[in-house]
């Protein structure tokens, strides 16, 4: 049914005429204690828009010399949308991004992680399919979305630095009802701007939950299960002159999992740009995390646990240069068990179409957490890409 959809959506896009954004880039990568890799990456995006309707796709690809599950090409987004004057309508393969806070969004639970390009990369996703229909009034929004299919979620395979598992992981998703199980989530969008400008997002979720934890299928191999929960979810951001104030929260009533306990989520930061410092802006970033349970139940299941007293602190330089030069860099400090992440990256246009980038990523861990499975490591890159 999915790629009857696929076909479906595509034949159209590709008969009316489109548009169309190839990105692709080579990356040398280098691990501390694990062989090195370079890396192809990219994504094709095509659309087509007239004033009847809009198709989008977005073929993602992937390719590496070392590890081979780092190999792929797949259709991660395709979906047809109509809009109409107060309201619109989508459906298909697609991706949507909820949060506000830089560091980590925990209430970012539409898609699925791609853990196959990087666990440390927030914005790589898996689409989903879905129907969604927005509704505009004035400056709110109210936006229903029904997600069809629980996506499979591929890890890279033993070899590979980032290998969670002491033992073979199976990438067929269990799972507590069917895997054609609905999931609903309901969004209410509000702005002010009067007094102070702000805007607040609210959404309730029913049906599976995006954090999966890992059952043995037998003693040499492990899945994901994942299981139905009500959620509730609040984010908002106030912009105060030239600093804005973050706040995202959640709780989680668990519906079918004896397992598992209720659990809840709040993060609350703050961002200040400083202009026209030694003639580049200067954006500062601190962001606080917390996470924690209702019962004594199963722990140490998601990455999202690693937030679970954490304050996140970073610096981003704009250059204010024709190549749009930036350096960012952050670093997670776990305020209960002294872990560290650090990230450091830097990018810069050369000859209009190319960009140079860098990255430098350290991991200093402890012992029994989910980051000791990494080991203290450093991982660096450097990589060129190219828009067309």
């Amino acid at each position: 049914m999915k790629q009857i959809l696929a076909l479906i959506l595509f034949g159209i896009s590709y008969s009316y005429g489109y548009d169309y954004k190839t990105d692709v880039k080579v990356s040398q990568i280098g691990y501390s204690d694990f062989s090195d890799e370079t890396l192809l990456s990219g994504n094709t995006k095509v659309g087509f828009n007239n004033e009847v309707f809009a198709t989008n796709l977005n073929i993602e690809y992937l390719y590496s010399t070392q590890y081979d599950k780092r190999r792929y090409i797949m259709l991660n987004e395709l979906y047809l949308r109509k809009e109409y004057q107060a309201y619109s309508l989508s459906l298909g393969k697609m991706i949507k991004f909820w949060g506000e806070m830089e560091g980590y969004n925990f209430v970012d639970i539409f898609n699925q992680k791609n853990y196959l390009y990087d666990p440390f990369d927030k914005g790589k996703k898996l689409g989903a399919w879905a129907f969604s229909a927005s509704k505009y009034i004035n400056n709110n929004a109210i936006e229903f979305n029904v997600k069809f299919h629980e996506e499979d979620q591929k890890f890279p395979n033993e070899s590979f630095p980032y290998y969670p598992f002491p033992i073979v992981y199976s990438s067929k998703l269990r799972l507590s009802d069917s895997e054609y199980q609905p999931t609903f989530y309901l969004t209410y969008n509000f702005s002010t701007d009067a007094y102070i400008e702000s805007e607040t997002k609210l959404i309730v979720s029913l049906g599976y939950d995006n954090k999966r934890y890992f059952i043995p299928i037998n003693q040499t191999l492990l899945s994901q299960f994942a299981y139905r929960v009500n959620k509730y979810l609040f984010l908002s951001n106030i912009v105060y002159d030239d600093m804005i104030i973050k706040m995202e929260a959640a709780y989680t009533d668990v519906n079918d999992d004896q397992s598992v306990s209720d659990y809840y989520q709040f993060a609350f930061g703050g961002e200040k740009t400083f202009y026209d410092v030694f003639g580049a802006d200067l954006s500062v970033y601190c962001e606080y995390y917390r996470y924690g349970y209702t019962e004594n139940k199963l722990e140490n299941v998601d990455v999202s646990e690693i937030y679970n007293n954490d304050l996140f602190l970073a610096l981003k330089l704009n250059f204010n240069d024709t190549g749009d030069t930036e350096i960012k860099s952050g670093i997670f400090l776990d305020l209960d068990n002294q872990e560290t992440v650090f990230k450091i990256e830097t990018k810069s246009r050369i000859k209009d179409s190319f960009v140079i980038s860098g990255e430098l990523l350290r991991i200093l861990p402890k012992d029994n957490t989910l980051l000791s499975s990494f080991g203290k490591h450093t991982r660096a890159l450097i990589g060129l890409s190219y828009t067309f």
